[in-house]
């Protein structure tokens, strides 16, 4: 499963049991005013559900690979997530997946206002993020993200 963080949604991807293709799964909607650490009850059961091994989360670092504001937020979440769900959760650095989800979206013979749901971005984003895992290699064996991770404990 991969998570893209966002301070109102939260993009959700998943791949089939053979870890060859990532699917958007839908968007997780937050509260604005909810802190960064709170992970929604709706995101808790929808991991309950899937029940993936590891759940991948998205760190937008700067384009000069420096970890700004967001990526913090994302690293707190990310921790959250594996606090409230009990998953092991890895770090992936997501620089411009939005973008791309964007482009990718604007290609789409998909009418403006199919283009512009709420939330088809998010999940487009985070399937974009599971891909380019997937295609890593990082299939073979344990989830290793591509962008700094995090120490145990810390």
């Amino acid at each position: 499963m991969a998570l893209d963080y966002g301070r109102r949604r939260i993009g959700v991807a998943v791949t089939d049991p053979t870890r060859t293709i990532a699917a958007p799964h839908g968007v997780v909607d937050r509260s604005p005013a909810d802190p960064v650490a709170t992970v929604p009850d709706a995101l808790v059961a929808l991991v309950a559900e899937l029940g993936p091994a590891v759940i991948l989360v998205g760190i937008p670092f700067s384009m000069d690979g420096t970890a700004g504001a967001m990526a913090t937020e994302a690293r707190t979440f990310a921790r959250a997530v594996e606090e409230a769900t009990g998953v092991r959760t890895a770090e992936w650095d997501e620089r411009l997946s939005t973008a791309r989800a964007e482009r990718e979206l604007a290609g789409m013979a998909l009418s403006r206002a199919k283009r512009r749901l709420k939330g088809r971005t998010d999940e487009l984003a985070a399937a974009l993020m599971l891909s380019a895992y997937l295609r890593s290699g990082a299939t073979a064996g344990p989830m290793r993200p591509a962008g700094p991770i995090r120490a145990p404990g810390s």
